[in-house]
């Protein structure tokens, strides 16, 4: 009986020196060549949610303890990002954000994405890029046409977002589909 009581704590202790698994642990593309993307902000919120590495899960973002939200209008698309795929430079820590196209998806849920384009902006004197994209699965998205590029009403539906909720100065360009995966490629880390 001791045996078994010191495996059991044996075993429990092996299990709590694992290192816990972050979203940043995960693979950028899944086995079938996808892209992972990772909800952040459910379409039609208004919180800002963010992630947090303590804890592994999201929590609503403060600014001097008050909880930050979308000043504008509810976030027009899921909002999110791609795992492992931290930038170059100075701030390590951002990651390639983006927007999923689909009916309300719950936080943290991970779907395989089929990219539409990206966009760069100017934001705080700093340029940033965000992916759009849709969900691979053709049973998640809007519309089941197999879309391949953003249409121009997306592009001014979300310029108008980007510039009056999440403080953008400016629009820089717009890029295809191609550019999409390739920028997507360029920045995972795994």
């Amino acid at each position: 009986m001791k045996k078994i009581v010191l495996l059991i704590a044996i075993f429990a202790l092996m299990m709590a020196c694992q290192d816990k698994k972050s979203f940043d642990d995960l693979q950028t593309y899944s086995r079938d060549g996808k892209p992972h993307f990772i909800v952040m902000n459910p379409a039609g919120s208004v919180e800002k949610f963010q992630y947090d590495n303590e804890s592994n899960g999201f929590k609503v973002k403060t600014t001097d303890g008050i909880n930050e939200s979308v000043d504008f209008l509810p976030f027009p698309a899921n909002f999110g990002f791609i795992p492992s795929t931290h930038a170059d430079g100075e701030d390590k820590g951002e990651l390639l954000y983006g927007f999923l196209i689909a009916s309300q998806l719950s936080i943290q849920t991970m779907v395989d994405i089929k990219p539409l384009g990206a966009v760069s902006v100017m934001t705080g004197g700093n340029q940033m890029q965000f992916v759009f994209c849709i969900p691979d699965e053709k049973s998640l998205r809007i519309d089941s046409e197999d879309v391949g590029e953003m249409h121009d009403d997306m592009k001014t539906l979300f310029e108008m977002w980007l510039t009056n909720a999440y403080d953008v100065d400016s629009i820089s360009g717009w890029h295809d589909s191609a550019y999409a995966n390739e920028l997507i490629k360029s920045r995972s880390n795994r």
